[in-house]
C-alpha cells in the first residue's frame, strides 16, 4: 500500500516536472529570436531618438567597462524576469551625500562599491553594469557620453536622470536668452500683450556678452539717473557669472566700488563686445519680503521626465532660504542680499572663527561641506559678526516651514486676504513660470523618453507680492542642515524615483505586448522575424515609446510632485489650463 503510494506520488511530480520543463522550453525557445529583436528595437530607437557620439576610453570616472551587448542582454533579461522592472527598483550613484542614502535605505543599489575617480586617466574598469539595472541615477552624466546609447548604456527598458541640454535653463547666460527669444517669438506672432507679460519669469537683464545690450547697460550705468537712483533706493542691479556657477559664486553686488571696477573691466562700455565674457546684469529687487527683518528666498523643485513628449512635475514642499545679515538696501554686505545656504554656512564658519582653510575646502559634491568663497569684505566688520553670532538661532537659519505657513504669516499682516491664497493664486504663478522657462528652452531639448532632469527654481516674492525666477539649478543640492530637510529630501528622492518608474513600467508594458506578438507570429510558424519588421511596425514602436502612464499604473496619492505639463494631452490641458488658448499658438 505504501509502495503503491510513493509511486503515485513519484508519478505525479514527474509529470509535474515535465509540464514546467515543457513550458521554461516553449518560453525561451526563441529567446535567440527574443535578443534579436530586442537589438532591432533599441537601434530603431537610438536612429529615431537620442544618439549622440559616444567616446570608448581605456579609463573612465566609474570605472564600468562598456559592453557593446549591453543592452540586448539586460533588456532580455528583463523581459523574462518581469518582477526585475514592474516590483523592484535597481539602480546605482557614484557621489556620496544624501541622495546615494536615500537610494540604498529604498532601494537596490546594484553598483555599491561605485565612486567618482574625476579625469581618471590611471585606474582601469573594475565593474561592468548589472542587468537588472532600471534606473542609474549618477551625479553627473557620464553614461550620455562614454557609453554608446542603446548599446552599452539607456537601454529601452532603462531611465536616467539627466538631460544633455539642461544647460539650456541652469546656465544664466542660456536661460536669459532663451526669455528674449521666447518673448520675440511672442510679439512676432501678434499676440496679446498680456501673453507676453505672463511668459516674463525672469527680471530685466542685460547680457554683457552681447554687445548692443553691453553699450545699452553701461550707457545707463553712466547716466546721472542711475547715480540718482542708487543714492535713493540702493543697488540697482546684480552681476551673475552666466555658466554653471552656483552656490553663491560669481554674483557681484553693484555696490560703488563693485560699480566702479566693473566700468574700469569694460572701459566704460568702450570695449563691449570685444571682452570675452558671460556675464549677464540683472535687475535688482529692492523691495523683498522679509521674515523678522531678513530677506528670504524659496526654492521649488522639479523634474522633466521626459522629452517624448515634454512631462514635468513640481514639488509641493519647498525650501526656505533666509539671508544671514538683516535687510537694508543699502547695506553692503553680500549676506544681507544673497540668501544662498552655502554663504549663510560660511559666514557662520567665519564667526566662528574657523580657519580660512576650512572655508575653502568646496566640493561639487551635494553633502553637507559645500560652501563658497565670500567676499572677504563680507566678514571684515568684526563688530557686525559678532552681534549677529550672538544672535544666531538655527531654527530661524534653516527655516523648515513652507509656503502654507507663509500665507498664514501674510494673513496676519493683512497682506492677503484669500485663505486659499497659495492654492488658488501663488502655486499656479509658479508652475506657470515654470512652464514658460521649459517652452523657452524646449527647442534645444532632444527629443527622447528615457531623459530627464532634477531642477530647482529659485523664486524671490517683492512685498508687494509679485514673483520672480531668480535661477534656474540643475542637480541641486540636498543638504543634512537640519533633521527636517532630511526627511524631506528622502521623501523627494522616493517621490521621483516611484515617477520615473511609473513612465519606465508603463513603457515596459507597452514594448511587452509588441515583443509577445512577435514571439506568437514565430511560434506559429506563419512569419519570419524579418517579415514582421516593416513599416507598420516602426509606427507601433514610436506610439509605444511616446510616454504616458498605461491605465493600470499609478502614481501614489501620498507622491508629493504634482504634474504642471504634459505636451502629449490636448489644447491647454497640456498646461493645467495655467496658459491661456490665444497664448499657446
Amino acid at each position: 500500500m505504501l509502495a503503491n503510494l510513493i509511486t503515485l506520488l513519484v508519478s505525479s511530480l514527474s509529470l509535474t516536472f515535465i509540464g514546467l520543463l515543457y513550458t521554461e522550453i516553449v518560453t525561451y525557445k526563441y529567446q535567440k529570436d527574443v535578443e534579436i529583436f530586442i537589438g532591432f528595437l533599441n537601434k530603431f530607437i537610438s536612429q529615431n531618438y537620442y544618439n549622440p557620439q559616444s567616446y570608448d576610453r581605456q579609463f573612465n570616472s566609474i570605472l564600468v567597462q562598456p559592453q557593446h551587448d549591453y543592452c540586448i542582454q539586460s533588456d532580455t533579461y528583463k523581459y523574462y524576469h518581469p518582477n526585475s522592472i514592474m516590483m523592484d527598483t535597481y539602480t546605482f550613484r557614484e557621489y556620496s551625500g544624501l541622495v546615494k542614502q536615500a537610494l540604498q535605505q529604498h532601494f537596490f543599489d546594484v553598483l555599491p562599491n561605485v565612486t567618482l575617480y574625476k579625469r581618471n586617466t590611471k585606474i582601469p574598469h573594475q565593474y561592468k553594469f548589472p542587468l537588472q539595472l532600471t534606473l542609474p541615477y549618477t551625479y553627473y552624466d557620464q553614461l550620455l557620453y562614454n557609453f554608446k546609447v542603446g548599446q552599452s548604456s539607456l537601454c529601452l527598458f532603462q531611465n536616467y536622470n539627466h538631460l544633455p541640454q539642461r544647460s539650456s535653463l541652469s546656465h544664466k547666460n542660456q536661460l536669459m536668452t532663451n526669455q528674449l527669444n521666447y518673448l520675440n517669438d511672442i510679439k512676432n506672432k501678434g499676440l496679446d500683450e498680456d501673453c507676453i507679460t505672463n511668459a516674463t519669469f525672469l527680471p530685466k537683464t542685460y547680457r554683457l556678452f552681447e554687445e548692443s545690450e553691453c553699450k545699452q547697460f553701461f550707457t545707463y550705468l553712466n547716466s546721472t539717473e542711475y547715480q540718482d537712483k542708487v543714492k535713493t533706493e540702493g543697488p540697482q542691479f546684480i552681476v551673475k557669472m552666466g555658466l554653471e556657477v552656483h552656490r553663491g559664486r560669481g554674483i557681484t553686488m553693484l555696490f560703488p566700488q563693485e560699480t566702479e571696477e566693473l566700468k574700469e573691466k569694460f572701459q566704460y562700455g568702450q570695449i563691449c563686445g570685444q571682452i570675452k565674457t558671460y556675464r549677464v546684469a540683472q535687475q535688482y529687487i529692492g523691495n523683498p519680503l522679509l521674515f523678522k527683518g531678513h530677506k528670504i528666498e524659496f526654492r521649488v523643485y522639479w523634474i522633466i521626465v521626459s522629452t517624448n513628449p515634454l512631462i514635468a512635475y513640481a514639488y509641493d514642499k519647498t525650501l526656505i532660504r533666509r539671508c544671514i545679515y538683516p535687510y537694508d538696501k543699502f547695506s553692503t554686505l553680500k549676506g544681507a542680499h544673497v540668501c544662498n545656504t552655502a554663504i549663510v554656512k560660511k559666514t557662520i564658519l567665519s564667526m566662528q572663527n574657523e580657519s580660512q582653510e576650512q572655508d575653502e575646502n568646496d566640493n561639487d559634491d551635494d553633502n553637507d561641506d559645500e560652501f563658497t568663497t565670500i567676499n572677504k569684505k563680507n566678514n571684515n566688520n568684526n563688530t557686525i559678526n559678532n552681534s549677529i553670532s550672538d544672535q544666531i538661532n538655527q531654527e530661524d537659519l534653516y527655516i523648515d516651514w513652507k509656503l502654507d505657513y507663509l500665507q498664514e504669516l501674510l494673513l496676519k499682516q493683512g497682506k492677503i486676504k484669500n485663505k486659499k491664497w497659495l492654492k488658488q493664486e501663488l502655486l499656479p504663478q509658479i508652475d506657470r513660470m515654470i512652464i514658460h522657462a521649459i517652452r523657452s528652452a524646449q527647442y534645444t531639448f532632444a527629443k527622447d523618453s528615457k531623459l530627464g532632469e532634477f531642477f530647482a527654481a529659485d523664486f524671490l516674492l517683492t512685498d508687494d507680492l509679485k514673483l520672480h525666477i531668480m535661477e534656474i539649478n540643475y542637480n541641486p543640492q540636498t543638504l543634512k542642515t537640519t533633521e527636517a530637510r532630511v526627511k524631506q529630501h528622502t521623501k523627494m528622492v522616493q517621490d521621483m524615483v516611484e515617477i520615473s518608474n511609473a513612465y519606465l513600467r508603463s513603457r515596459y508594458i507597452r514594448f511587452r505586448k509588441i515583443i509577445d506578438k512577435v514571439v506568437d507570429k514565430l511560434s506559429k510558424g506563419k512569419s519570419r522575424l524579418q517579415d514582421i519588421v516593416n513599416q507598420k511596425m516602426g509606427q507601433e514602436i514610436h506610439q509605444a515609446y511616446f510616454s504616458r502612464l498605461e491605465s493600470n499604473i499609478k502614481i501614489s496619492s501620498k507622491n508629493l510632485f504634482r504634474l504642471i505639463m504634459d505636451d502629449g494631452l490636448q489644447g491647454t490641458s497640456k498646461y493645467k489650463d495655467l496658459l491661456q488658448e490665444k497664448c499657446i499658438k
